[in-house]
């Protein structure tokens, strides 16, 4: 007779701990907007995959308070961050009908420094440190670096996504300016 206590008392734990009752709340997967094209003209731009510096991976992270940072278990970034700002100037910065063996040609490389979603001051924040180097001389033409912030006004994984996407098109305008202004000093192919 002391067994069936002891049974009903194990099958009945999972019901009593709330094992059942969890409510299910299903994984959203967001990404950057589309990058529009804004390289310099007549310039050919390769994009390598861009380092990881920041610590921000592919499920969003919040800075909650000073030192908190809080990581969401229901809301994710479709890549890794680097990954998307890479794909992102890839897409901004490529050119068709182009010779990537051009004497204008070069190769930008760099690191994601920062990737933040601040809930305190309700901006994201991005820092990025990037080298443009010349592709036949391998010359560094330019190492500089860059930060954004764009603001959201609520804490919705869709107005972050939208900041966030806000902030790498102010990044890749930053940048393309700069890249303008070092390759417009280096005459064109055949010209000296």
């Amino acid at each position: 007779m002391i067994r069936y206590p002891a049974v009903i008392l194990m099958l009945a734990m999972p019901l009593l701990s709330g094992c059942f009752f969890e409510t299910y709340h299903e994984t959203q997967t967001f990404d950057l907007e589309q990058a529009r094209p804004c390289c310099p003209a007549k310039t050919v731009i390769e994009v390598k995959d861009f380092e990881n510096l920041s610590g921000a991976g592919q499920k969003m992270r919040y800075r909650a308070e000073q030192y908190r940072i809080v990581i969401d278990g229901y809301n994710k970034w479709v890549q890794a961050p680097d990954i998307m700002i890479s794909r992102y100037f890839m897409t901004a910065f490529s050119q068709s009908g182009v010779n990537m063996l051009d004497e204008r040609s070069y190769i930008l490389s760099g690191t994601l420094n920062s990737f933040e979603i601040n809930l305190t001051t309700k901006t994201v924040y991005i820092q990025i440190t990037c080298q443009l180097k010349e592709r036949k001389t391998g010359e560094i033409k330019l190492r500089k670096e860059l930060s954004v912030s764009a603001a959201f006004k609520q804490d919705s994984p869709v107005e972050f996504a939208e900041a966030a996407s806000k902030a790498v098109r102010e990044l890749t305008e930053k940048l393309s300016a700069e890249i303008a202004a070092v390759t417009a000093s280096r005459p064109a192919a055949g010209k000296n």
